[in-house]
């Protein structure tokens, strides 16, 4: 891996220049705990990852990407980001309901980050199945790795993170936190795990590698545009009261935070994509990490009563 390619240049250059706004900012941005999370998940798991999982063998060689391939990955980048812009179609009716919000966020998910460009791949371009991640892998060289991620990342989400702030102020009962942490994983399986992963690694991390011709070009690349496509929901949110920028954060605050924390959670599960070659990893790692995240949201939104 060669850190003055010019795709990992330009990386560092935008998040440097975010860093500089950020320390600008401090008065109003998270910048401690920001570092604190880019230190730990950013640096700490990323060398986890190399550490545990092995380069994966048997893994079929990116197959080259053509012009038009890259072309269809660009349009309908700037098409995803639009729409990540406006608000989901539902009736006025659903909008209070929890569940049901959330079943059409799932259903728009699974259908344009999934649906469309998979169809897109396997029937125009042909792309084997094996190329987007949807191999196996080595499970026996990966399912104690993977459990191992699962509860280390999951625990620190859990003691350190924002939105679990709740849950580690004893505001649920045990059997509130088993039922929620199920249903959210449930959830999160499709909703963040399949959707995310399939989109940002198996589609984008893998279609930018085989045009740069660089694993790590590819990963830091996909990895910022994984942070960037958050910026729109934390700000038209209006954020989080748990959550670290707080509640109504500023769009420049939601962009720093999706440059300078969340761009380096993609340097882990990147490279988790990168060395194992398959979805499975990374889906299971990143549905148990955000469902701890997710606690409060899915206790609170489906009315888990004390029993």
């Amino acid at each position: 891996m060669n850190f003055t390619e010019p795709a990992a240049l330009a990386y560092l250059v935008i998040y440097l220049a975010a860093l500089v706004v950020a320390i600008w900012k401090r008065k109003t941005f998270p910048l401690q705990e920001s570092i604190m999370v880019v230190v730990i998940v950013g640096f700490g798991f990323t060398a986890l990852v190399h550490w545990l999982f092995p380069v994966s063998t048997g893994a079929p060689s990116p197959a080259p990407v053509s012009t038009s391939e890259l072309t269809f990955t660009v349009l309908y980048l700037a098409g995803i980001a639009a729409l990540l812009v406006f608000p989901r179609p539902m009736p006025e009716e659903w909008k209070g309901d929890f569940v049901k919000k959330r079943l059409v966020d799932t259903v728009f998910k699974l259908s344009f980050f999934v649906v469309v460009p998979l169809a897109a791949l396997r029937l125009i371009w042909q792309t084997p199945w094996q190329s987007l991640g949807f191999r196996a892998g080595n499970i026996e060289a990966i399912w104690l790795p993977t459990l191992l991620l699962c509860l280390v990342f999951g625990a620190f989400n859990l003691l350190a993170g924002s939105s679990a702030a709740p849950v580690r102020k004893g505001q649920y009962n045990a059997g509130q936190i088993g039922l929620g942490f199920a249903l959210a994983l449930a959830w999160n399986l499709l909703e963040v795990g399949l959707v995310e992963e399939f989109f940002f690694r198996a589609f984008l991390q893998g279609r930018l590698t085989s045009f740069l011709g660089s694993p790590l070009s590819g990963v830091l690349i996909a990895s910022l545009l994984f942070g960037l496509a958050h910026a729109p929901g934390i700000y038209l949110r209006k954020g989080d009261q748990h959550g670290p920028l707080g509640e109504k954060p500023s769009l420049l605050n939601a962009i720093l935070y999706t440059i300078l924390v969340l761009s380096p959670t993609g340097w882990f599960m990147g490279l988790l994509y990168w060395r194992t070659q398959s979805l499975l990893a990374p889906i299971l790692v990143h549905a148990v990490v955000d469902s701890v995240a997710h606690l409060p949201l899915f206790i609170e939104g489906v009315m888990i009563h004390r029993s």
